[in-house]
């Protein structure tokens, strides 16, 4: 008997020493934006497309493993042809509903397209992308959102919160996931950050203003600075909550608080020589707007040699002296994530909203030796990143 036992065990180990030399490698996990454990699990235990088992390997004993495998996967609502995607008749079509323009939406949410990718959604191949861009005209989401549910997508990605209510007023049914959402409670997104209980969930952009955060530092960087102008958009939610939190900071750091509203493009050059009249000494924003027209921004600040500080890292790209704030790739990664789970069978109702974990401090430096401005050594030490 343990003679018996003994080559059991010999023949159980040159058995798992056969299968793992034919078994694909684990992948790294980067931060939850690979596929679930549940998918990797199916993936290893189904031979499919892209993993093949060698005849010389097939025994009855991995041949039973390989059939409950499958059967695990397939009751689990997992197709291995497909690589852990939920089994559908047609390609799944996700409608991306934004603000901006064709161009400009393509750049800003190319991380989200590209996250899609690796995790196995390729555009015209498992996946369909019904794209419909507001063209810088923020009442056109509700008419493009209405367009949109006609069509019946399985999932509509709206990043912005303008376009996620726009979303949400036109089906409480198809699921639909934020990436830069403000205050979703408060604008009857969801119920709750914990459950948001309906059909809409996703990554918020702030939990709080950061506006006091980065006006401290604007205080270390122009100590002189007595006038700061807020360039505002009274119909953005996060620009009325920055605001309402930049007056009492203003006040605290011996600031006046000069404020200038530009609601389009058209109106952004109105905007900009208004502060400049009121002789302000540098320009705070926070508008998803303006985000969308920041190379025209800084063309007018600059050519008045007004620094601008800002809340996402692509403004001191195009030309800021310094931004704070959550990293929009991040994000944007993030809720490519949460797309695939609600395309493998999750209900947003019960996928909490995330909160951003990744903030970014960004130092132009090329824009502070343009404008004559002498960066303290202790901001570009704590900088992320800096612009040479």
């Amino acid at each position: 008997m343990r003679a018996h036992r003994v080559f059991q065990h010999r023949a159980l180990q040159s058995f798992a020493r056969a299968t793992t030399a034919h078994r694909p490698k684990e992948p790294v996990a980067t931060g939850g934006l690979d596929r679930p454990p549940s998918f990797r699990a199916c993936q290893e235990a189904t031979p499919g497309r892209d993993t093949e088992v060698p005849r010389t390997t097939i025994t009855d004993v991995n041949r039973r493993k390989v059939l409950l495998g499958s059967s695990a996967c397939l009751l689990a609502g997992i197709s291995t042809a497909t690589l852990g995607q939920t089994s559908r008749t047609t390609t799944p079509r996700i409608a991306v509903l934004a603000p901006s323009t064709w161009a400009r939406e393509e750049v800003t949410l190319q991380p989200f397209f590209d996250q899609m990718r690796r995790l196995g959604w390729v555009e015209d191949q498992t996946i369909l992308y019904d794209r419909a861009y507001g063209d810088d005209v923020q009442a056109n989401l509700v008419r493009l959102a209405v367009e949109v549910v006609a069509r019946k997508p399985d999932l509509i990605f709206a990043p912005p919160s303008p376009a996620a209510v726009a979303a949400r007023k036109a089906t409480s049914t198809i699921p639909i996931i934020f990436a830069t959402g403000t205050d979703p409670v408060g604008t009857g997104l969801v119920a709750s950050l914990a459950r948001p209980g309906g059909n809409v969930t996703g990554i918020l952009s702030v939990v709080e203003s950061l506006a006091p955060k980065l006006m401290q530092v604007l205080r270390e960087v122009l100590p002189a600075a007595k006038r700061l102008g807020f360039l505002n958009d009274p119909n953005d939610l996060r620009a009325r909550i920055d605001l309402a939190a930049a007056r009492p900071a203003a006040a605290a750091l011996g600031m006046t608080l000069v404020v200038s509203n530009a609601t389009s493009d058209a109106t952004l050059s109105a905007a900009v020589a208004r502060l400049a009249e009121e002789k302000v000494d540098a320009i705070l924003t926070s508008t998803s707007l303006i985000f969308n027209f920041r190379v025209h921004l800084l063309e007018l600040a600059n050519a008045r040699r007004l620094p601008v500080f800002g809340h996402r890292s692509e403004l001191a790209d195009a030309g800021a002296l310094l931004t704070y704030g959550g990293a929009l790739s991040d994000q944007l990664r993030h809720a490519a994530a949460m797309v695939d789970k609600v395309l493998q069978g999750s209900s947003p109702s019960v996928l909490p909203v995330q909160q951003p974990t990744k903030f970014e401090l960004v130092v132009n430096l090329r824009a502070a030796r343009a404008l004559g401005v002498k960066v303290p050594r202790s901001i570009v030490l704590q900088a992320d990143r800096v612009i040479e």
